[in-house]
């Protein structure tokens, strides 16, 4: 390489480390990690910038020290708009205080809307406080269903292909 080109190389390589910097201190990426993190103890694990309904949005995902999982979604201003706790299991206390049915009771709903293979069952409590058993069917004609249960009525809230 010609050394004469190396301010040339030196000030691209600069611009580009400016750019990155720049792209890091986005006011609007730290409101939302400050607002995520009073609302959860733990580690940060994602940020990803997502368009929804033409609207962008950040969703953060958040790993807390009692071993659930959150996941937020921030506007553009910092703001919470949704929330949603995974829980790793029906007796962890901020779901069985809310559950009035078993996660069998649940199953059985969801199965007899959508006959086939419980691949698995997440427990979520959601941004209004419900709790809700969320089931991922695989149904006899291939498609993959996501069911969510109330788990303080039994009655179903979400029913969608996956």
């Amino acid at each position: 390489m010609n050394s004469k080109y190396y301010p040339f190389y030196l000030g691209v390589l600069m611009t580009f480390m400016s750019a990155a910097a720049i792209a890091e201190e986005d006011p609007a990426i730290d409101a939302c990690r400050k607002a995520a993190s009073e609302q959860a103890k733990g580690e940060i694990v994602e940020i990803e910038l997502e368009k929804e309904e033409g609207v962008e949005m950040y969703e953060i995902d958040l790993q807390a020290t009692d071993g659930s999982k959150w996941e937020f979604k921030c506007d553009k201003t910092g703001k919470i708009v949704e929330k949603e706790q995974e829980l790793p299991n029906a007796d962890h206390p901020a779901f069985a205080t809310l559950k009035k049915i078993d996660e069998a009771e649940a199953r059985k709903t969801a199965l007899a809307a959508h006959p086939g293979i419980i691949e698995e069952v997440e427990y979520e409590i959601e941004s209004d406080g419900t709790a809700v058993y969320e089931i991922d069917i695989k149904t006899g004609d291939g498609r993959e269903m996501e069911v969510g249960i109330d788990a303080a009525t039994g009655k179903i809230i979400k029913s969608e292909e996956d």
